[in-house]
């Protein structure tokens, strides 16, 4: 039986695995998400896999068999080659809690779990389809979703990327990354605005007529990395296994022992990943979801009510400074049933008024799998410090805002199941903030990387070593209301015919 995939807001609107990748975003503003019953998984026979074998076996569940030698090889040399370390995902305990380091590929974030295997995706789709246009990656991004989009869609033949950021409002560090990048068909936008400026926009163009008309004329289309394309979820999914079997193999937990997964949450991709493993048979009791002072994730898992109409705010945090979720939408159409009626009449709620309120019942569902909290600056600081002397091991400030919710959860609800930290990035791409929590000294972000590694003798990335020293090559800064207008005129100019 074929398997198709389908969008939030009109499941008439189906299409394949290779076109979902490639168009990224439906027609009608919604998301695709498999229109079929997750594969449920046999933990016996995943428990030993190696990463590498674990990703193979989980997405090919979600490919058509024309596609699976191509993914078995893709995951061999993605996980299984020099890009990750060994382990790819190491599983630490630090006092009672677990942490999965998700961050140590090539721009040392979590976002390169799935961002590395993505371009493979998008290049087996091409083929797949018998396509033969070039293909333009738009990507908007908080901090690290933009330098892994870089890094892996770099020189890949057919395609372009453009990636958009806020110019004030993502770490030293995490600019630095972005804007020294190589490759011939990369480009890097600043935009005076914040993630959610930008995301709205990388939106809109998919669906504005003139840049269809545009994108036809000059013989390309238009796809994206973000975590909209049902292509960055999928390989997310793994490493939701991959941390759970490690404690089974170290005798931490006994394997169909339930646990918990707490989560650092923006853009809800890595949370709606996780879900999407209970929902394959991952032995789950419940996700806790962490965010900043921009803590209306926390006020939508309370309350049911999603308000956008609040300050938004900068924080030590910055990946996370996000108002708009995107992936909460695939989340309530699955907790209401796949009731595309319902989830249209909340996203038009949410575009003309700036908020919706879940029904009791999809209210219900939502609440019972996900319990929520979030940390001020001074408590994120305050969790760093905490964690490292009580445990001497270094968090960065979002998986920071992770253990300081899970410490209040477990106070709360004296939960005794085993629980698995995420943790996002590399404590060093926010070194000032990670240095400042543990010394009270606030240093320029080269001296805090320096200061830093004496201080606590943990390694600095390979990815961050002399970052200081690369030549930067995109100093261009727009305004939010200019992002559509300007990739029209770049198409319009033969930017696409440059890589």
């Amino acid at each position: 039986m074929k398997q198709h995939y389908i969008s939030t807001r009109n499941k008439e609107n189906s299409v394949d695995f290779y076109q979902a990748i490639l168009q990224g975003l439906s027609k009608d503003g919604g998301l695709f998400f498999p229109d079929f019953s997750l594969p449920k998984c046999s933990l016996e026979a995943w428990a030993q896999l190696d990463y590498a074998t674990l990703a193979s076996e989980i997405l090919k569940c979600f490919v058509p068999k024309n596609g699976h030698d191509f993914i078995t090889q893709a995951c061999i040399q993605v996980y299984g080659g020099d890009l990750f370390v060994r382990e790819v995902v190491p599983v630490k305990k630090a006092g009672d809690i677990y942490i999965a380091e998700l961050f140590h590929g090539p721009t040392a974030a979590f976002k390169d779990m799935a961002l590395t295997l993505l371009p493979y995706l998008m290049t087996l789709s091409l083929k797949m389809q018998g396509e033969d246009r070039q293909v333009m990656i738009l990507a908007a991004t908080s901090g690290d979703t933009g330098k892994a989009a870089l890094e892996g869609f770099k020189d890949v033949p057919g395609t372009k990327i453009k990636v958009f950021y806020p110019s004030v409002g993502v770490s030293a560090i995490q600019k630095q990354q972005m804007v020294t990048q190589l490759g011939k068909n990369v480009e890097v936008v600043g935009i005076e605005g914040n993630f959610d400026d930008a995301q709205s926009a990388v939106k809109v163009a998919f669906n504005d007529q003139e840049m269809l008309r545009l994108c036809h004329e000059h013989d390309l289309f238009l796809s994206s990395a973000n975590s909209i394309n049902i292509g960055r979820l999928l390989p997310q999914i793994v490493y939701y296994f991959y941390s759970y079997f490690k404690l089974v193999s170290k005798g931490e937990i006994k394997l169909y022992d339930k646990v918990n997964f707490c989560i650092p949450s923006g853009n809800f991709g890595n949370a709606l990943a996780g879900f999407m493993a209970k929902e394959m048979g991952l032995p789950v009791h419940r996700f806790i979801c962490a965010s900043n002072k921009n803590h209306i994730l926390t006020d939508f898992f309370t309350t049911g009510e999603y308000d956008t109409q609040r300050i938004f705010y900068k924080t030590n945090a910055p990946a996370m400074d996000i108002l708009v979720s995107s992936n909460l939408e695939r989340f309530i159409w699955l907790m209401s049933q796949k009731d595309e009626k319902k989830v249209i009449s909340y996203m038009d709620s949410l575009k003309t008024s700036g908020k919706y309120q879940l029904d009791k019942e999809v209210f219900d569902s939502v609440s019972h799998w996900v319990k929520a909290g979030y940390a001020s600056e001074k408590e994120t600081l305050d969790a760093i410090k905490k964690m490292y002397k009580d445990h001497h091991y270094l968090l960065d400030t979002h998986t920071a805002t992770g253990y300081h919710v899970y410490k209040e959860y477990q106070s709360k609800t004296k939960d005794k199941h085993p629980t698995i930290l995420m943790a996002t990035a590399s404590p060093y791409k926010f070194a000032e903030a990670v240095y400042e929590a543990l010394t009270g000294e606030t240093l320029e972000a080269y001296d805090a990387i320096e200061k830093l590694h004496r201080l606590t003798g943990v390694s600095i990335p390979k990815p961050l070593q002399n970052l200081k020293e690369y030549p930067v090559r995109f100093e261009k800064v727009i305004d939010k209301k200019e992002i559509v207008t300007y990739i029209k005129e770049r198409i319009k100019g033969g930017d696409h015919d440059e890589s």
